[in-house]
């Protein structure tokens, strides 16, 4: 690694329509950043810095679209510890990136209903605590989906449910606590309105079991659940979904889902959900038959499963095991491993239940609603000056909510390149081109980040001018780029060039065209360009 560097390696998987990475050891220096991409830069993952990589070094990158990707490393010319990256497998995804007319997305069915369609209006804030799940269960992944969920203390404990067969692979394997930390859990992947449209890709990686219904014997009402090691970025806005542990059926409600791995969909049914029997114990599941609606007829698919059936009120009742739908038998019914099962009946130890996770005080309480979490800690900040030149400082004034009680920023090229105060004064860039800032806000729940890339542009400063035929150039602290410096005449005519290669130099003296008396200087270095006028005086 060469500091100061942009450094990029190549991964080459052919004919693979999507490649995920897994890191066994991941050390990246104090400012450093990692950067995942595929070959047209479409699509990122990243930057990822040393504060989001968990404590063990292991490290999941979520698949990105294509047969090629790079691995970029960027450290700072500051940093002289070395990092440590050692990347121990590949996730080779041969179907479910289809491409298609939705640019680099799965294909659900095309009865499936957008969740941003006329249908999901009164489902806004329960569609933000479903989520795509790509799981791991030993060399093999599938899709799934998950329900954030609420708790009867209402705490706000990453917890999500989805069901315990998207821990096998239908041949007896299971996932391990490994594979659990290498799961990838996919926010507000959705279209943003009803016609399919590329979708944002928010995610998280690992997760622990806490409880599951699994036995290699009966499938029982088929739940899982799981908690983040972390809590979830404001960024993301989490709903925390409620829930019915009651014996309850429902005449009208929804499941919402991502079928295929696709970008969330709605299904809707409009008749009483049924007591129902999935493998050889009675009554674990709710039937539901689903109904046609204005934008299509949602049903399920794979990937669906783990999904939430909600109550017309908005409350989960199971959590989807399988079932006959699809766009081509849209009859069809599913089952849903009941939420009031779920509760106890799976088994007597708290690993095969719901309320000791759900009821940690032991309330009793059956029904507890869904809610956003107002106290989250969410990242916001602006600086007084954007623009600058070489050497000058900036000023920084948090904006965040949440009331955060601790503040670490970091600042690209810049003298302090860190800061704990709340508010940093006098920051001083001394390096030309344009600069990151980042903010990390922490209060006792919750913590968030923000990284404004190229938020503050330093201007090299040009001097003097008026000139008296000559110009010093100065570009602050040296990042080993090329550089070029064109000199135009007032015609836009190109009078001057000089090319430096990696220049060590902080400033450069030129001397201007003996002829004429307008100039415009022209400074390329990297993606950065910088034009000033200047004017030339007589001394005589």
């Amino acid at each position: 690694i060469v500091t100061g560097r942009i450094v990029p390696i190549n991964v080459y998987c052919d004919d693979a329509q999507a490649i995920g990475l897994n890191f066994s050891v991941m050390f990246l220096a104090q400012g450093a950043d990692l950067f995942i991409y595929q070959a047209d830069v479409l699509h990122i993952a990243g930057s990822f810095s040393g504060e989001q990589i968990p404590a063990s070094g292991e490290f999941t990158v979520r698949p990105l679209a294509g047969d090629r990707i790079t691995i970029e490393y960027f450290e700072p010319q500051y940093v002289t510890s070395q990092p440590q990256v050692i990347l121990n497998s590949i996730a080779y995804i041969y179907r479910g990136f289809e491409v298609s007319d939705e640019p680099l997305q799965p294909k659900s069915g095309n009865c499936e209903v957008n969740v941003n369609c006329e249908e999901g209006t009164q489902w806004q804030d329960e569609k933000n605590g479903v989520v795509k799940i790509l799981t791991k269960v030993g060399p093999k992944y599938f899709y799934c989906t998950g329900t954030l969920v609420n708790t009867t203390s209402q705490d706000f404990s990453p917890l999500l449910l989805s069901a315990s067969h998207c821990s096998t692979d239908f041949q007896g394997g299971i996932s391990s606590a490994a594979d659990y930390g290498k799961w990838i859990f996919y926010f507000k992947y959705e279209s943003s309105g009803c016609t399919s449209t590329a979708a944002d890709e928010l995610t998280m990686v690992g997760a622990d079991l806490l409880a599951s219904s699994y036995s290699t014997s009966e499938i029982g009402s088929d739940f899982l659940l799981l908690q983040f090691p972390d809590a979830i970025p404001a960024t993301y806005n989490p709903y925390y979904c409620g829930w019915d542990a009651r014996e309850n059926t429902s005449s009208s409600g929804a499941c919402i889902h991502h079928p295929d791995g696709d970008i969330k969909k709605i299904s809707t049914y409009s008749s009483a959900l049924q007591s129902a029997t999935w493998s050889s114990v009675a009554g674990t599941h709710w039937k539901v038959s689903w109904a046609a609606t204005p934008n299509g007829h949602g049903v399920t698919e794979g990937g669906s499963s783990g999904s939430p059936l909600f109550s017309n009120d908005g409350l989960i009742l199971g959590t989807l095991t399988g079932g006959e739908s699809s766009c081509s038998n849209v009859s069809g019914s599913d089952f849903y491993g009941k939420l009031s099962y779920s509760w106890i009946s799976n088994g007597i130890t708290a690993d095969k239940q719901l309320k000791p996770w759900l009821d940690q005080d032991n309330t009793g309480q059956l029904v507890v609603p869904g809610s956003y979490n107002e106290r989250f800690a969410k990242a916001e900040f602006n600086a007084i000056n954007t623009i600058i030149p070489v050497g000058g400082s900036a000023d920084f004034q948090d904006l965040s909510s949440g009331m955060p009680d601790s503040w670490h920023w970091y600042f690209q090229g810049a003298e302090p390149s860190e800061s704990t105060e709340q508010n940093p004064q006098g920051v001083v860039f001394n390096r030309y081109g344009l600069m990151n800032v980042k903010l990390v806000v922490r209060n006792a729940f919750s913590a968030d980040s923000l990284v404004k890339e190229g938020y503050i542009d330093v201007r090299a400063v040009i001097s003097p001018n008026p000139s008296p035929g000559y110009i010093n150039i100065l570009t602050g602290s040296d990042i080993l780029q090329d550089m070029t410096i064109e000199v135009f005449d007032v015609h836009g005519k190109k009078v001057q060039l000089f090319e430096y290669s990696q220049p060590l130099s902080n400033s450069y003296s030129i001397n201007l065209p003996e002829y004429g008396t307008m100039f415009f200087v022209k400074i390329t270095r990297g993606n950065r360009i910088q034009t000033q006028k200047v004017i030339k005086v007589n001394t005589d």
